[in-house]
């Protein structure tokens, strides 16, 4: 059923009553609702967008908060001590680094 033919079934039924409505109350009451009847049009056809923008900014929010840890840079580790040994044959000679973890490759002396 549409609105329109649920409207004149009750304005029927109503009608079919043997009531003594006052002719100025019967004017104010149709005119009241002829003009609720524009606003409530408009009214109802943006209810399912909100309907359907609240999960949604939900489901975003939620992706969000699931997403940002994941992709979030991890500190690295600080560098523990490093030995390195090289011994070059026939020379006899032995190179031995040491890195240290207060090392700073661009600090100047």
């Amino acid at each position: 059923m549409t609105d329109q033919r649920i409207d004149d079934r009750i304005s029927k039924i109503v009608n079919s009553l043997d009531r003594n409505v006052p002719a100025e109350v019967d004017a104010r009451v149709r005119a009241a609702a002829e003009s609720r009847r524009g606003r409530r049009a408009g009214r109802w056809r943006h209810k399912p967008l909100w309907l359907t923008l609240v999960p949604g900014a939900a489901v975003v929010l939620l992706a969000a908060l699931i997403l940002l840890p994941v992709t979030a840079k991890k500190a690295a580790a600080p560098i523990s001590e490093i030995r390195t040994e090289f011994e070059l044959a026939g020379k006899d000679i032995k190179i031995i680094f040491f890195q240290k973890p207060d090392f700073n490759l661009f600090q100047e002396d």
